[in-house]
């Protein structure tokens, strides 16, 4: 579908009336056409959500609540909280705002698209429903994340109940905000997006760099509000500031709705519907790829230099084949500016998770230590795409000259080097900020990135799904086979998580067993990955 075919403009707009029987009739024909959900589809997902928040949700709550609740946690709550809080806002309105150029809040499916954004109605009309969802949905979210942190200090007896309740408003509007950021970034341009991205960034680190500023940046009236040591009637000035943001971001949402363009929102519907025809069938790999970034910028760098990997009088390259590989793959990196700037802040989180969870003791190490894993193994994405290029070349001939376990080789050189580069600076950041040791830290990081790019290589010959994996497997509590193809999916992440937190935990107790657990992981993860190139 053209933009033309998605930008139709009568002589007149139509009224609220026409809009509304049009949008019926669509509904009409989408229900006859089986697209839409029954009510026994409706049922169905009701009960599931709540079996689910039942079974699952709720005990992990229980256990959080528990935790939190404890002296240790609860003092670190306390003295941590607002300048988490503050910080988590901003990282959150950034988020939001790229996350609106991969899937905004106003997407609807490919034939809702056509039959009712391309139909002239205005969009403030038509794609009125589901923005008010997404509203909806991240205002009870953070009004729920903030509750349940001002109860716990509550219950401890850290804050009052009015503290408390001013809290979860404040986590509402948060909400609020954030919709509006990211409905601002499906409308915006990608220069837009950085931009913005930047400039909150920017301001979220003179708040931190600044105590003063706290009166004039939202992050600081969120930090204000934060039950732990709240002085009574100071909770009115943030609260206003806060809702007139989130009327400003309520207000511009019609006009953002109006300025989408056809042929984006287009574009992001079929985009989500095939990857979501690729997860129903179990392929996340092909899913994921389909949210790849595709390389913009950066074409007029030479991946490869001049004469490849050879000098013009015919000698080697400082570096040989080490040095090609690795300046092929951090060009091609590069070529994506906006996963290179991710990954580089990745490993930088992934370090201070690090530098936390050797600081922290009992359950919070393993905490810290699973969050890092995941963290850094999403941000060695970028640098590891050179993976999957060994592993098509599994299959086909020896066009390089080299083995294929020995191309793996060169491919791992720059996530290597990267990961630990920036862990180090994630480390460094951390022991500024809480002291400690921070040579179990720095040593811990080094072990786990390198654990974490076996397990990328591992990752990247995963293959497709095997269909014996889909076969029923019945069980007194019904169907296991979705289990099973759950683990198949993650266990990458799994394996990683367990082989950072086995790694951390251990360095963080002061001996040894760190490095063997380390070598352990190493040998049996890389077996496996050796075993998947060559079965390819």
């Amino acid at each position: 579908m053209t933009e033309a075919a998605t930008s139709i403009r009568p002589a007149s707009v139509p009224s609220a009336s026409e809009t509304a029987a049009s949008l019926r009739a669509v509904r009409v024909i989408r229900k006859a056409r089986s697209e839409g959900r029954s009510r026994g589809d409706v049922a169905y997902a009701v009960y599931a959500g709540i079996m689910v928040a039942a079974i699952v949700v709720a005990p992990i709550l229980r256990a959080v609540v528990l935790y939190l609740a404890e002296p240790a946690a609860s003092a670190v709550l306390v003295e941590v909280g607002p300048a988490t809080s503050g910080a988590v806002f901003a990282l959150a309105c950034a988020a939001f705002v790229a996350l609106g150029g991969v899937r905004g809040p106003a997407l609807v499916t490919p034939f809702l698209t056509f039959a009712m954004v391309g139909g002239g109605h205005p969009r403030r009309r038509t794609l009125l429903r589901p923005m008010v969802r997404a509203v909806l949905a991240l205002a009870l979210a953070g009004a729920a994340i903030a509750l349940l942190l001002g109860l716990v200090l509550v219950t401890v007896g850290s804050a009052s109940v009015g503290a408390a309740g001013a809290f979860a408003g404040a986590g509402a509007l948060v909400g609020i905000v954030c919709a509006g950021c990211w409905l601002l970034g499906q409308r915006a341009s990608a220069a837009v997006r950085a931009g913005a991205v930047g400039g909150v960034l920017a301001s979220a680190v003179l708040w931190a760099a600044l105590p003063g500023a706290s009166a004039v940046l939202p992050w600081g009236w969120i930090a204000e509000l934060f039950p732990a040591g709240a002085v009574a009637g100071s909770a009115i000035g943030p609260l206003l500031g806060l809702g007139v943001l989130a009327v400003v971001a309520l207000a511009a949402i019609p006009l953002l709705l109006d300025g989408l363009r056809g042929s984006g929102l287009l574009a992001q519907a079929q985009r989500w519907q095939t990857a979501g025809t690729l997860a129903f069938t179990g392929d996340l790999a092909m899913a994921m790829g389909e949210f790849r970034a595709v390389p913009r910028r950066g074409r007029g760098l030479a991946a490869l230099g001049r004469g490849g990997g050879r000098r013009r009088g015919g000698g080697r390259r400082r570096g040989g084949l080490v040095g090609v590989f690795a300046r092929r793959d951090l060009v091609g990196s590069l070529r994506t500016p906006a996963r290179f700037v991710l990954a580089c802040a990745g490993c930088l989180g992934f370090g201070l998770l690090i530098a936390v969870a050797v600081g922290a003791s009992g359950v919070a190490v393993w905490i810290a230590a699973c969050a890092a894993a995941v963290v850094g193994f999403l941000a060695l994405g970028v640098w590891s795409d050179g993976f999957r290029h060994a592993a098509e070349a599994a299959s086909a001939p020896a066009l390089y000259g080299v083995s294929t376990l020995r191309l793996v080789g060169l491919h791992a050189v720059l996530p290597v080097v990267a990961g630990v580069l920036f862990s180090a600076g994630g480390v460094v950041i951390g022991f500024i900020l809480w002291g400690g040791g921070a040579w179990l830290a720095l040593g811990a990081a080094v072990l786990s990135v390198l654990l974490l790019v076996l397990v990328r290589v591992y990752d990247s010959v995963k293959g497709p799904l095997p269909q014996e994996l889909m076969a029923p497997i019945p069980t007194p509590a019904g169907d296991a086979s979705a289990l099973v193809v759950a683990v198949w999916q993650a266990d990458a992440v799994i394996i990683a998580c367990v082989a950072v937190g086995v790694v951390t935990a251990n360095v963080a107790s002061g001996g040894v067993a760190g490095v063997a657990w380390a070598v352990a992981f190493g040998v049996v993860v890389g077996w496996m990955a050796r075993r998947r190139v060559l079965a390819s």
